[in-house]
């Protein structure tokens, strides 16, 4: 399979767990599997599509959490304002009452799948491999 961009990691332990990445090109949500018998994280993803209004709004989030981890790279700004610099908090707040609990895969339409992720050398972000078990 070819490799395909990861728009967002809103959850991350030892690697993304949670998170909108294409799927043949195609924006999903992205869910690890917790394996509670080993009491980790598995490999495999549930992935299922999501809907444009709710990937924009995650989206959205996004760029401000990515000015804010900017900001705290230089220098500029406290782990205390995570996951937001003061003048985009209150739409970073809006944002999260408006995506409420809907950043998860609906288990009824959704694909188990293993992901390769790495960093994309061409524009600093995050890209990913997408396989199921045969492969």
């Amino acid at each position: 399979m070819a490799w395909d961009r990861v728009h967002t990691v809103n959850d991350y332990y030892d690697g993304p767990r949670l998170g909108i990445a294409d799927v043949d090109g195609v924006p999903h949500i992205y869910e690890a599997e917790f394996d509670y018998s080993t009491d980790e994280f598995a490999a495999p993803y549930f992935v299922s599509p999501v809907d444009e209004n709710l990937m924009a709004l995650v989206l959205e989030d996004w760029e401000i959490w990515l000015r804010w981890n900017s900001a705290f790279k230089r220098g500029n700004a406290s782990a205390e304002t995570h996951p937001a610099l003061p003048q985009d908090r209150e739409r970073h707040e809006a944002l999260k009452i408006a995506i409420g609990d809907r950043l998860r895969v609906d288990r009824a339409h959704s694909k188990y799948l293993k992901g390769h992720f790495k960093s994309s050398h061409h524009d600093g972000g995050t890209i990913v491999e997408w396989h199921t078990d045969e492969a």
